[in-house]
């Protein structure tokens, strides 16, 4: 059976996402689901003749986190410390902190990756879940050219994870 397909970029990197219109739960009946594409971010309807994959039902992200391992530097209006990334994707990203910022912090974000020596920069981010140890960022302005670096980032960790199958539903 073919994979659905972005029709932006043309990736089989896409995942099945939730939609809670009546629209979407009458389409979902005919077997036509919406999708996000976990690279270049665009949003689609696909038919899939297959059953969707049940265990996505309790995942609302509409982005696959993906582990990685990177530094970044956290920009607020009162300090820029380094962090950790532990996981990221094209919506947002997870960040290992002693001292986590509050709820809702509006914030810049610098990263860097070995794989791209320039560095990835998210103009608006905000703080979206606080953890003992960590703290969930949704990415809300980023530059296009940083855009299209941030995707050959999360690309590099798809191929690399392995997780082509992953990302679309079976």
């Amino acid at each position: 059976m073919k994979e659905p397909h972005c029709p932006e970029c043309g990736t089989t990197f896409v995942r099945v996402i939730h939609q809670a219109t009546m629209a979407d739960s009458l389409l979902q009946l005919l077997r036509v689901y919406s999708f996000r594409c976990q690279l270049c971010t665009a949003q689609f309807r696909a038919f899939r003749p297959a059953a969707r994959d049940l265990t996505q039902a309790f995942d609302r992200r509409q982005y696959k986190r993906l582990p990685t391992s990177c530094m970044a530097t956290l920009v607020t209006d009162l300090l820029s410390p380094r962090e950790m990334v532990t996981d990221i994707s094209m919506g947002g990203c997870s960040v290992r902190m002693e001292s986590p910022l509050p709820l809702g912090t509006f914030l810049g974000l610098q990263f860097q990756t070995a794989e791209r020596g320039a560095g990835i920069t998210v103009s608006t981010a905000m703080v979206r879940s606080v953890r003992e140890r960590s703290v969930g960022i949704q990415f809300l302005e980023i530059e296009r050219d940083q855009k299209t670096k941030l995707s050959q980032y999360v690309h590099g960790l798809l191929l690399s994870q392995g997780l082509a199958a992953e990302a679309s539903p079976s």
